[in-house]
């Protein structure tokens, strides 16, 4: 399986706290079956800069080498939408996902469904394709669950939680993501991992649930296929 939302790398948001835990949960990771995996930090959300980011994924890539943990790494960031963000992206401070032109971004959950298109139009415009993290937990979609399927048709990708299909992050999160998958509209599942015991990296029970649901060739889009296309620049499959 291939992961494109994790944060791994130790120190720099509020994922793995040290280079112990960003290890054992690369050791979760592919002991649930990932073995390519995107090192998602926060891109704008927390104070550090793009050299601290390079230094704590070469520093993971080594560490994942050193102790044999055949887990693939691969650059990007969440990005939090706001003003900021485009001075950020002219500077070349944000991160796509392994130097494609896939944005992996977020908004406030809160915020206003037309700030939320209209900025999705803009990257669009300045060449981006834009793949919406965790769409299933924002209150403002789950007010008018009609603005997922406007997104999707507009040619946003959308990356739903693992966690969120299991009821995580409550019911209501969990009702619109199946219904995204049900409807056809989400592109890809991965983990959002955060860390080792509250939101760790996990899938099994996840693909077990799914294929009693839905057929193996739509769990390998969701999980593989997509995924691997997306880090290599290719377009999704719906």
């Amino acid at each position: 399986m291939v992961d494109i939302h994790a944060h791994i790398l130790p120190g720099l948001d509020d994922g793995a706290r040290c280079m112990e835990e960003a290890l054992e949960m690369a050791s979760i990771a592919v002991n649930q079956g990932i073995s390519h995996m995107a090192a998602t930090s926060h891109g704008n959300y927390y104070p550090y800069m793009i050299e601290e980011y390079w230094s704590e994924f070469q520093k993971l890539q080594e560490a994942l080498e050193e102790e044999k943990i055949p887990l693939k790494l691969y650059p990007g960031m969440e990005i939090f939408v706001d003003e900021a963000i485009w001075e950020a992206l002219a500077q070349k401070q944000l991160l796509t996902l392994n130097n494609t032109n896939y944005l992996l971004v977020e908004f406030p959950f809160e915020e206003n469904p037309e700030i939320v298109i209209s900025s999705l139009a803009r990257l669009k415009q300045s060449g981006y394709r834009c793949i919406l993290a965790h769409p299933e937990r924002y209150l403002f979609m789950q007010r008018d669950e009609e603005l997922a399927w406007y997104l999707a048709d507009q040619g946003c990708a959308l990356q739903i939680n693992a966690g969120s299909l299991l009821g995580s992050f409550g019911r209501k999160s969990e009702q619109l993501a199946k219904q995204m998958l049900d409807s056809g509209i989400i592109s890809v599942i991965a983990t959002d991992t955060h860390d080792t015991d509250i939101r760790p990296p996990h899938m099994k029970v996840l693909v077990k649930q799914l294929q009693k649901n839905y057929p193996d060739l739509y769990v390998r889009l969701w999980m593989s296929e997509n995924p691997s296309r997306i880090l290599k620049g290719l377009p999704v499959i719906q």
